[in-house]
């Protein structure tokens, strides 16, 4: 990324323009960024739902604070395996244990498992974007609607086929 500090004086809805991000503290950084500035949804569509990323303070506190001042179901989070991420201590399956009626977590269609992309959707206008999502590469945009709204209805579709998963929901009681 060529500035870190122009990153984090963008604006989601506003500030338009693709960012290259090439490694895990850098998509850390815009995403907690990203989640601090929404104020509707977040969508995260993530196989393991990557601690580097999403277990990090700033994010979960952006987590929690939408949640909290949402009603409603406002986060969304599509994994291949809950159960991995909550028997690894991931912070953000412990908020959702405790805030189940604003986020949800389903474990993605047995049809879905092959999708390589990891995506952190924000009110369906800013988006991380990591292809291959193993990889600690990105791109990111703080307004791209059509981009992102595309992403949002990939995601919509998924959440309809995706499940609860019996093992997480038992975690939760």
């Amino acid at each position: 990324m060529s500035n870190e500090n122009e990153t984090f004086t963008r604006t989601l809805g506003v500030d338009s323009g693709r960012l290259r991000l090439a490694r895990s503290q850098e998509i850390a950084g815009v995403s907690a960024h990203l989640a601090a500035q929404a104020r509707r949804e977040l969508l995260i569509h993530d196989p393991r739902l990557e601690p580097a990323i999403y277990d990090q303070t700033l994010f979960l506190q952006a987590v929690k604070q939408l949640a909290l001042a949402r009603p409603g179901l406002c986060v969304r989070i599509l994994l291949s395996d809950p159960r991995a991420a909550a028997q690894d201590g991931h912070r953000l399956i412990e908020l959702a244990r405790r805030l189940t009626s604003r986020i949800a977590i389903q474990r993605v269609a047995d049809e879905d498992q092959g999708s390589l992309d990891a995506l952190l959707i924000v009110d369906a206008t800013g988006y991380v974007r990591r292809r291959l999502a193993d990889g600690m590469e990105a791109i990111a945009d703080y307004d791209d609607s059509p981009s992102a709204r595309r992403w949002r209805l990939e995601f919509e579709e998924r959440w309809e086929r995706s499940s609860a998963d019996t093992e997480l929901r038992q975690l939760f009681i």
